[in-house]
């Protein structure tokens, strides 16, 4: 009977440590978040740029939104402006940075939808392609073009062109905040 007791502490002593170990394993794994990452600073050559030159990227895609191209330039170039942070000009050559806005479409999948013929009375099946597109923000050092830094923003779908407008806008919105809060970052927690 001792020697019962005696096996079971010594097998009870050989698990404990890998219990512990998987334990803190899944621990550290459950609180890995977005959150708990911070985020990595800006080259200081953005952060120190005086004067930049807002680039309207080229894009080929078919299927853009109306206007889609120009409005989401022309919201990017209104939001730079109203910040302050920088010197828009005229001119890269005048520049610190270049801030380059890209548009990058997608297929977004397709959707599948039937169609009543009431002359056949039959159903048709149809099916079109969703576009979907990336908005990007691509900083270059204005005089070795260097990339210095990027960042993407899904657009919003929408069906009507007024609510495409607004999914351009808000994108674009989104692609600034993000460049602002970079501008500032906030004191590590560690």
């Amino acid at each position: 009977m001792l020697h019962r007791t005696a096996f079971r502490y010594l097998l009870i002593a050989a698990a404990l440590p890998f219990v512990l170990v998987s334990g803190g394993v899944a621990h550290a794994q459950k609180s890995v978040s977005r959150k708990s990452i911070p985020e990595a600073p800006l080259p200081a050559a953005v952060v120190n740029a005086k004067r930049v030159f807002v680039l309207d990227g080229q894009t080929t895609a078919e299927g853009l939104t109306k206007n889609g191209n120009a409005l989401a330039f022309d919201s990017l170039y209104a939001d730079m402006k109203s910040w302050g942070k920088y010197q828009l000009v005229d001119s890269p050559k005048d520049a610190d940075i270049v801030i380059e806005l890209q548009y990058r479409p997608y297929s977004g999948g397709s959707r599948s939808f039937g169609v009543y013929n009431p002359s056949t009375c039959t159903v048709q099946s149809r099916t079109v392609a969703v576009p979907a597109a990336d908005f990007a923000l691509v900083l270059y050092d204005a005089k070795s073009k260097d990339q210095l830094w990027a960042t993407t923003d899904a657009c919003g779908v929408a069906r009507l062109v007024k609510n495409q407008q607004k999914e351009v806008i808000k994108s674009i919105g989104r692609l600034v905040d993000g460049l602002k809060r970079r501008m500032t970052p906030k004191a590590d927690p560690h």
